[in-house]
């Protein structure tokens, strides 16, 4: 018992203050530690974002000018002067000698004129009777 009395603390040693130098001086290195890390986190991404937006309006400059393109091929394939060519050279189409008007006395229409299947669909033309599967199911030799 007296060993192990001489390895246990005296019961009136004072207690170690909670904040010694060595203590301070770590948590302030952390803290700064932390902050700089934090810094260089921040930047690095304010950075990636920066490399982001001139990839993006890069890409936006392309592709605008690729419309501008294609709108200019388009302009030039829907010429009057280059449709009358092609009908002319590849279909062999002529100008026509003579033009005739003709007159109609009969009122327009007052509803679209196409396509007249789908917009003026005509009542159900089923018939009301029972369902297919109604009668099929009668027709099976059930007990």
């Amino acid at each position: 018992m007296a060993t192990l009395d001489r390895l246990a603390p005296p019961a009136s040693a004072p207690a170690a203050p909670a904040w010694t130098p060595r203590r301070a001086i770590a948590a302030a290195l952390t803290l700064v530690v932390a902050i700089a890390l934090f810094q260089v986190v921040q930047s690095s991404s304010f950075t990636h974002t920066g490399q982001n937006m001139q990839r993006l309006e890069t890409q936006r400059s392309d592709l605008t000018a690729q419309i501008h393109q294609v709108e200019a091929e388009i302009a030039a394939l829907s010429s009057l002067d280059r449709t009358e060519r092609a009908a002319r050279e590849r279909l062999g189409m002529v100008q026509a000698r003579r033009i005739e008007h003709v007159s109609v006395g009969v009122e327009a229409p007052s509803g679209p004129l196409l396509p007249r299947p789908l917009t003026n669909r005509p009542a159900s033309a089923e018939p009301k009777g029972e369902p297919w599967w109604q009668s099929l199911i009668k027709a099976l030799p059930l007990p």
